[in-house]
């Protein structure tokens, strides 16, 4: 009876970490390819150049507000 319980425990964690893991390389390959044309997708593109934006615009703020105190 113990056996049949881990059993089942056993099989429901293997069964969430499969769903994990196909739901991580789903997402992933929204942005990135892999295979014969692998690389950015349009998505990936304009993610990465939001998050630039999103750096120079913190960087820029950050010293703007370096400049105030002093």
């Amino acid at each position: 009876m113990i056996n049949d319980i881990f059993g089942a425990v056993g099989d429901a964690v293997t069964a969430f970490a499969s769903a994990l893991s196909s739901s991580i390389t789903s997402v992933t390959s929204m942005f990135y390819t892999t295979g014969e044309n692998a690389g950015l997708t349009v998505l990936g593109t304009l993610l990465l150049i939001a998050v630039g934006v999103g750096l120079v615009y913190w960087a820029f703020r950050l010293i703007k507000g370096l400049i105030r105190r002093a």
